[in-house]
């Protein structure tokens, strides 16, 4: 979704292509995006996607069950990824652990973003940008350490390979060791990162990119923790593990991009690139589940399983874009095309010889015995498939006022088979598919003044659904309408952006019991697609250099969501109608972060600090409302250069040791604990 040509200066882009691919300014994109670059990432030492995400504007951060944690915006999950603008079929148990260091920055859009991606929910979608080769020589080194037993080494050297630099290429490797403020949890890492480039002429570019990550958890802390019968929290301290010291979860996975960019004649360009992911994790874990008695500490028993992930995908995408002149001004045009090919393999096992029940007054993380044995308990193997076209015009009617038209063609397929014993064949359990689906998206950007501009924009997305109706059909897919509406400046020469939008998505089409076909036991269900919710809110964002000291990213947010039509199996409202779809996102959030760079001490001294702040949210667990009050927590760095090429920094997470629940799950497990307060030094060295 980024062109080659983007210019990074200080905390803003220029030329941003996400959402659209026609290199632009922030300004001129009819949709709310964010991007945290390098130098925030490094600020605040933001070395996992997790960590970005949880001080990304709009983003609520759900850790979760098994291999992956779960992020939302405007109250939908955000079910795409894009790396380099290449898009993918989305998360599974083995795209979930990205490393930051291999990335020059992240960029979110907010709102749908099916014309480039086709399928997923009205959330937005997630670019990860990788860091390229430059012409001169390069090198960084940073080691870090910190609260229980944190360390980690990261070392970053690229440069030209022949004297014009025609040819050059980087290297990035990671090693992290570290434990977490939760009892047993041990992890260990491994990244090996390498691209190049070469320009075969001045005007053609073709690029390769590996990566390999190995990733070991042992004791992992796989289902947060259960609650006391009547929904209260337990009466434990925030390192508690409700797991054991045999749950582990691993990963390995290798990803390869090649890509072809060109320069033709005039301003157009086009580029083509293929990726290909390949990748498997394991996991084995007990968790305590169930309500725990208040007065007894019964009430939870271990639930305990493991599972093996296999998951490869080829990704494709390409496109041309350029500018024609007519009615006497120029007008840009974007023409593509992308496809995705994906199967993830799950097999599960039952372990053997584990205790039941499990008092939690008792419970020791070290003394449950591990499984004695496991048995094989099914397979299942999913083909996803994809490919579409889309296509844009950006119109300039008058010397203000511009008009973006444009839509995509699709057709999604998936197959899913499914083996019951080891020594069985794999036997055909569902094949559904999407074809012809149009997304339209439009938008009109006003200039009121050169830094100011006013803007309207409809995109939209779809979701294919696995229920079929009565003449046994799949029904038709979810629909996704983002509505927005804002204004948007640049000054300081884009070093500094600012955004205010208001927003209204509608989701429609989702699944519900058909009231005219009974649904017996024993029977298949049929559906009709008539359910709806609705997200409104309001997205307020700064970011960049206030003063040439200063630099600011904040952003506000406020959502409110709503089931509008959800129907019982006999089509009266269900008691869902009318209340909060998404009950855990909180209707204010705010991310803050400021870093000031004074003039004194000749320049050595640096300062940050920022807020993660929200309302509160709430879950319904067993009839029962269960409820985060409202939170703030705040974070610090001091940074000195000890020498031009050298600088020391102090991150403080968490200042003020703020205890609260990063999730709530429900009563049986699932309630994860923010991090209390940690500190982490870090010593960068650079050539």
């Amino acid at each position: 979704m980024i062109l080659d040509e983007v210019v990074v200066r200080a905390a803003s882009v220029e030329g941003a292509g996400i959402g659209l691919k026609i290199p632009l300014a922030l300004k001129d994109i009819p949709q709310t995006l964010s991007i945290i670059d390098r130098d925030r990432l490094d600020q605040q030492r933001l070395v996992t996607l997790d960590d970005v995400m949880q001080s990304a504007p709009g983003v609520t951060v759900q850790p979760g069950t098994r291999l992956r944690t779960a992020y939302y915006s405007r109250g939908f999950s955000i079910d795409t990824l894009s790396f380099d603008g290449i898009p993918t079929s989305g998360w599974n148990e083995a795209v979930n652990t990205e490393d930051m260091a291999i990335y020059e920055r992240v960029e979110l859009l907010r709102g749908a973003s099916g014309l480039l991606q086709g399928t997923g929910n009205p959330s937005g979608t997630i670019n990860l940008v990788r860091k390229r080769a430059g012409e001169d020589f390069d090198a960084s080194a940073a080691l870090s350490g910190g609260s229980w037993n944190n360390w980690r080494g990261e070392l970053d050297v690229g440069g030209g390979l022949t004297p014009s630099g025609n040819v050059r290429a980087r290297s990035v490797a990671v090693f992290e060791d570290r434990d977490y403020f939760y009892d047993v949890t041990h992890r260990k890492k491994s990244l090996l990162y390498g691209t190049s480039e070469w320009n075969i002429t001045p005007s053609t570019v073709i690029a390769a990119t590996v990566k390999w990550q190995d990733l070991d958890d042992d004791g992992s802390l796989i289902g947060g923790l259960p609650r006391y019968s009547d929904g209260s929290a337990l009466d434990v301290s925030r390192s508690f593990n409700p797991g054991t010291d045999w749950s582990f979860r691993k990963w390995e996975n290798t990803q390869a991009f090649l890509e072809l960019r060109h320069e033709f004649e005039g301003d157009w360009q086009g580029k083509i690139a293929v990726s290909h992911i390949d990748g498997d994790s394991q996991m084995r874990y007990a968790n305590l589940y169930g309500g725990i008695d208040r007065a007894t500490g019964s009430g939870a028993f271990i639930l305990a399983g493991a599972y093996g992930f296999d998951n490869k995908e080829t990704d494709v995408d390409a496109y041309v874009t350029g500018s024609v002149e007519a009615f006497g001004r120029r007008h840009e045009l974007l023409f593509g095309a992308n496809y995705w090919d994906g199967e993830t393999s799950q097999t599960s096992y039952a372990l053997q010889g584990l205790l039941m029940t499990a008092n939690i007054f008792d419970w020791d993380p070290h003394k449950i015995p591990a499984p004695t044995g496991r048995t094989y308990s099914g397979e299942q193997s999913t083909t996803t498939t994809q490919y579409g076209g889309y296509g844009v015009v950006r119109l300039h009617v008058l010397d203000p006022l511009t008009i973006i038209a444009g839509g995509r063609l699709s057709w999604w397929e998936t197959d899913t088979e499914r083996r019951a014993s080891v020594d069985g064949p794999l036997v055909p359990a569902g094949q559904y598919e999407v074809d012809n689906q149009f997304t339209p998206y439009g938008g009109v950007v006003w200039d009121l003044t050169s830094k100011l501009s006013l803007y309207g924009s409809y995109t939209s997305i779809f979701t294919p659904q696995n229920y079929r109706g009565a003449n046994g059909d799949v029904i038709d897919p979810m629909t996704g309408d983002n509505f927005e509406v804002g204004l948007k400046g640049a000054w300081f020469d884009g070093r500094l952006d600012g955004a205010l939008s208001a927003f209204r998505i509608l989701q429609e089409n989702r699944a519900q019991t058909d009231p005219s076909v009974p649904c017996l036991p024993g029977t298949q269900c049929v559906y009709i697609a008539e359910g709806k919710v609705r997200t409104q809110g309001v997205d307020f964002e700064v970011n960049g250099d206030v003063t040439p000291e200063l630099r600011l990213q904040a952003g506000y947010t406020w959502v409110d969501t709503e089931y509008v039509r959800d129907r019982t199996a006999t089509g009266g409202p269900s008691t869902n109608e009318g209340q909060p779809f998404s009950r855990f996102t909180p209707h204010h959030m705010l991310k803050l972060w400021a870093h000031y760079h004074p003039r004194y001490l000749d320049e050595r001294l640096s300062i940050g600090a920022g807020v993660n702040a929200q309302s509160s949210s709430h879950v319904i667990s067993n009839g029962m409302r269960i409820e985060q009050g409202g939170y703030a927590v705040a974070n610090v760095r001091l940074g000195y250069k000890i020498t031009p090429k050298i600088d020391l920094s102090l991150n403080v997470n968490n200042l003020f040791d703020k205890t609260y629940f990063t999730r709530l799950g429900g009563v049986e497990w699932n309630n994860w604990y923010g991090e209390p307060r940690s500190v982490l030094v870090t010593l960068r060295a650079r050539y």
